[in-house]
């Protein structure tokens, strides 16, 4: 019983702190996802493995706003390009100043090749301050409703399992203290509510008054009290009516 108490506690405190985590990461996927472009920067999550090792697949970058003098060879940056004007993270390999104005080349760090051709610096979105892997997934999936629901559904179990350990575990401790009690009870001075054949017969000796007494006893116990003292008065009574004394 005691073995299975203290895997009951251990299972409980994991579940405790597994659910704790799951609602950090919650809101830590919030923050990035609604709470940093309230701060004029983008959260973009990266689908491709074009600036790999640098940049994982599935990591979520922030993306912070760049004027087109600040744009250097080196820099990671997000911009559009192409007839579809896709979005693209890639790192800057060459810089190229024209009476129109500046005009990058890109290259993917993964990549062979750069890329085919110059782009305007006026299609970059914003370079890149900070890449979190993996947290793409988490933004990905508390943007739609099927991760939300899912969300929810795992941390209503983990605290319905928590609290079922909860109540075992009180329930265990409650028996360990009633098993104690049974043993340690007489040699600790237990109440003698506790002892039923030694109250009754306290009781009916006129002695301690038990803790809890049926109706009968206190009856009993009255009318036993009644009659020593009636035996007593009487008693009294002789001796002050007796003149030898």
């Amino acid at each position: 019983m005691r073995t299975l108490s203290r895997t009951t506690v251990i299972v409980r405190r994991v579940l405790d702190a597994v659910l704790i985590a799951l609602i950090f990461v919650v809101l830590f996927g919030v923050i990035l996802g609604k709470v940093v472009p309230l701060t004029g920067r983008q959260t973009i999550i990266i689908g491709g493995e074009s600036m790999e090792p640098a940049i994982h697949i599935g990591s979520a970058i922030i993306v912070a706003p760049v004027t087109a003098a600040d744009l250097q060879v080196g820099d990671v940056v997000s911009l559009r390009a192409g007839d579809e004007n896709a979005l693209f993270t890639h790192r800057i390999v060459e810089v190229v100043d024209r009476p129109d104005g500046r005009w990058i080349r890109t290259k993917g760090d993964a990549n062979d090749r750069p890329d085919p051709t110059l782009v305007h610096a006026s299609a970059v979105e914003g370079r890149v301050q900070l890449a979190i892997p993996f947290a793409g997934y988490l933004i990905a999936l508390l943007s739609i409703p099927t991760g939300v629901l899912f969300l929810i559904g795992l941390a209503a179990t983990l605290l319905a399992a928590v609290w079922l350990l909860e109540s075992l575990e009180l329930d265990s401790v409650d028996r360990a203290r009633a098993g104690d009690v049974a043993t340690l009870g007489p040699r600790l001075g237990e109440p003698m509510s506790a002892r039923p054949s030694a109250g009754r017969s306290l009781a009916a000796e006129g002695g301690l008054v038990p803790l809890r007494l049926t109706i009968a006893e206190q009856i009993a116990l009255s009318r036993s009290t009644r009659e020593r003292r009636d035996r007593w008065q009487a008693a009294a009574n002789e001796r002050a009516d007796d003149p030898s004394d």
